[in-house]
């Protein structure tokens, strides 16, 4: 386990379930992004990390990324969406984008919450963004940018496949060097 901690400690500092943390440790279950920023501020890393090898780390001031392959995994979360990191070699970053594609009919069965803020940019398809009680329609071309510690909840609209870029900060300050 990162950082010495147990799996129920890490668990209880996440407010998630030991059980679901076996999951993910074991590759019976994707995590989504929200889930992995709660373990990595229980860790006190970036979510990015969890992505990096560590050995490929180049200056802390630039990353060049080439020839990312922006086709997610064929591991998906139980929403019905994967994601691709789009910035690998960076360290003590304060955001992190992702390419992310949602499948038709997914559907989050709970709302999304997570430190600091999100911004999404659609390319294809269309969604629906459901935030503090408003229902947001985004369509090719639109983004959106919000406060992402306020629940949040994505649904494919249509049988469409919605690709986005996804850019998900830690608050805009250095994230914390230990837990």
């Amino acid at each position: 386990m990162l950082k010495g901690l147990d799996q129920q400690t890490l668990a209880q500092r996440a407010g998630l379930a030991r059980s679901y943390i076996t999951l993910i440790e074991s590759g019976k279950k994707t995590a989504a992004v929200s889930t992995l920023a709660l373990i990595a501020d229980a860790l006190g890393v970036v979510v990015g990390e969890f992505f990096e090898d560590t050995e490929t780390f180049r200056s802390p001031k630039i990353a060049v990324n080439r020839n990312i392959e922006v086709q997610p995994s064929s591991k998906k979360t139980s929403y019905g969406y994967t994601y691709t990191p789009l910035s690998r070699e960076k360290k003590k970053k304060i955001m992190d984008p992702f390419f992310v594609r949602l499948e038709p009919n997914s559907k989050q069965k709970y709302d999304f919450v997570h430190k600091g803020e999100e911004f999404d940019y659609i390319i294809q398809g269309k969604l629906k963004l459901s935030y503090e009680g408003e229902e947001i329609i985004l369509e090719p071309g639109d983004s959106v940018s919000f406060d992402a510690s306020v629940p949040h909840r994505l649904e494919v609209i249509g049988d469409e496949t919605v690709y986005m870029l996804s850019m998900n900060s830690t608050g805009g300050q250095s994230p914390p060097t230990g837990c």
